[in-house]
C-alpha cells in the first residue's frame, strides 16, 4: 500500500508546474526548454490546465494569453471576413489600369512656330518624351525624341542624335533648323494636332505620280510595288512614298546619283519601322499601328543609299 501511495503522489508531482525547470519562456536563455514534462495536447483537445506544444523560436520578452472563442461566435467572424473579402475583390478588380507609354504621349494640340533664323516656320507638336515636328514646305513629320540637359533645358534630338530645337526651362525654343548655332523661334497661334497625314487623293495616284519622279531622280525607270497592302492605311503608305521622294533627292545632292541603282520601291507591312536597299530594290517597313514611328524617315533612306553608292 505504502509503495502505491508514492507511485501515485510522483504521478500527481510528474503532472504539476514547475516554474523553476519547465518555464515557458525564458529570458535568459531566450529558447524554451525541452522536453515537456506534460502531455502534448493534440488539436481540437482542450488545453485547460494542460501546456501547449512547444516552439523552437526566440520569443524572449513577449506575453502570451490564450483566449478561448466560442464556435458560435468563431463561425460569425469567419463569416463576416468572407463578406468583407468578396467585396473587396471586385473594387481591387475595378481600378483603372495604369497608363500605357503610348498614352502618356498624347497631346492636346499643336503650335506652330516662326523661326527667326530663317524667316520660315514650323509646327511643333510635345508629347512627353516625344515631339512632332513638320518644317514649313515639306510634307514629312520628324519624330524627335526629348532628352534632359544642363539648367533645366530640354533638346529634341533627330533619330541620330543631332539638335533640332532646345527649350529652355523658362519654355523659350532656340531653333537650329537652318542655324547651326541656334536662333530664337516665337511661337505664332496653335493648330490641330499632328495625328496622321493627309491624304489628298487615291494612294494609286499618289503611288503613280512618286514613280515619275522617282524615275527621273534615277535616270530610269522605278517600280513601285506592295501599296495593295495598305488599303486600310492608305495615308501612312503615301507618307512612306513622299519620305521616299526625299530621301532620294537629299542622296541625290549629297553623293551625286546616289539613286542611280534604284530600280524599284517596296513598301511592306512589318512589326517596326525599317529600310534596305539590295540589288537596286528598295524595302520599307512599316507598322501604321505606331503612327509616325512605324515608317520610316527620308533620313534614314538617305543613308541607306549612300551608304550603298559608297560601297560602290
Amino acid at each position: 500500500m505504502a509503495d502505491n501511495t508514492s507511485q501515485a503522489k510522483a504521478r500527481r508531482a510528474g503532472n504539476a508546474r514547475t516554474d523553476s525547470s519547465n518555464t515557458l519562456f525564458s529570458q535568459d536563455s531566450g529558447v524554451l526548454p525541452l522536453p515537456l514534462n506534460g502531455p502534448i495536447v493534440a488539436s481540437g483537445a482542450h488545453h485547460k490546465n494542460k501546456q501547449s506544444p512547444l516552439s523552437t523560436c526566440v520569443l524572449a520578452g513577449m506575453v502570451v494569453k490564450e483566449f478561448h472563442i466560442p464556435a458560435a461566435r468563431s463561425a460569425a467572424l469567419a463569416a463576416v471576413a468572407a463578406l468583407a473579402l468578396g467585396v473587396a475583390a471586385p473594387a481591387f478588380a475595378q481600378q483603372p489600369p495604369a497608363a500605357s507609354a503610348q498614352a502618356q504621349n498624347r497631346s492636346s494640340g499643336a503650335t506652330r512656330y516662326t523661326d527667326l533664323g530663317s524667316d520660315g516656320s514650323f509646327v511643333l507638336e510635345e508629347r512627353g518624351r516625344e515631339a512632332l515636328l513638320q518644317v514649313e514646305g515639306s510634307s514629312e513629320v520628324m519624330i524627335l525624341e526629348a532628352v534632359p540637359g544642363p539648367r533645366g533645358d530640354t533638346f529634341l534630338k533627330s533619330k541620330t542624335g543631332e539638335v533640332v530645337i532646345r527649350k529652355t526651362e523658362a519654355g523659350n525654343m532656340v531653333s537650329y533648323i537652318s542655324n547651326k548655332n541656334g536662333a530664337p523661334a516665337d511661337a505664332a497661334g496653335r493648330v490641330g494636332s499632328l495625328d496622321s497625314p493627309p491624304l489628298p487623293q487615291s494612294l494609286n495616284e499618289i503611288r503613280v505620280k512618286s514613280a515619275a519622279r522617282l524615275s527621273k531622280l534615277a535616270g530610269h525607270d522605278v517600280t513601285i510595288f506592295g501599296t495593295p497592302e495598305f488599303t486600310s492605311d492608305e495615308q501612312w503608305a503615301a507618307d512612306a512614298l513622299a519620305n521616299v521622294e526625299i530621301g532620294v533627292q537629299r542622296a541625290n545632292g549629297l553623293a551625286g546619283k546616289a539613286a542611280s541603282k534604284l530600280t524599284a520601291v517596296r513598301i511592306v507591312r512589318a512589326k517596326a519601322a525599317s529600310v534596305s536597299f539590295k540589288d537596286g530594290e528598295l524595302v520599307l517597313g512599316i507598322n501604321p499601328a505606331e503612327g509616325y514611328s512605324g515608317r520610316v524617315s527620308s533620313e534614314a533612306i538617305t543613308n541607306v543609299l549612300t551608304a550603298s553608292r559608297n560601297a560602290g
